[in-house]
């Protein structure tokens, strides 16, 4: 059962949009490539790979965090964009 009717996002009769903002409070996993804070992928020995980035589900934010096994659908969403920003961010810059 959803609790929400799929739909545009930008759809003005389902708005407004609500910002949420996050801070790493915790790091945990559920596989995948390993990374550091700005989410560069580390070697075997746990260096960074120049110019490899991983964000979201393939970083194994994919219901990782703080939500746990209490994670609903679509509340590791934040995460996985938290994540990329904080990538394409280190990237940039």
């Amino acid at each position: 059962m959803r609790t929400a009717k799929p739909h545009k996002i930008l759809d003005p009769e389902n708005g407004p949009l609500i910002a949420v903002r996050l801070n790493v409070l915790t790091r945990k996993t559920l596989g995948g490539l390993h990374t550091n804070l700005d989410g560069q992928v580390l070697d075997a020995s746990g260096e960074p790979v120049p110019g490899l980035y991983a964000a979201g589900e393939v970083a194994g934010f994919g219901g990782g965090g703080y939500h746990g096994y209490n994670a609903l659908e679509g509340t590791f969403l934040g995460g996985c964009i938290f994540s990329g920003r904080c990538a394409g961010r280190h990237a940039a810059g």
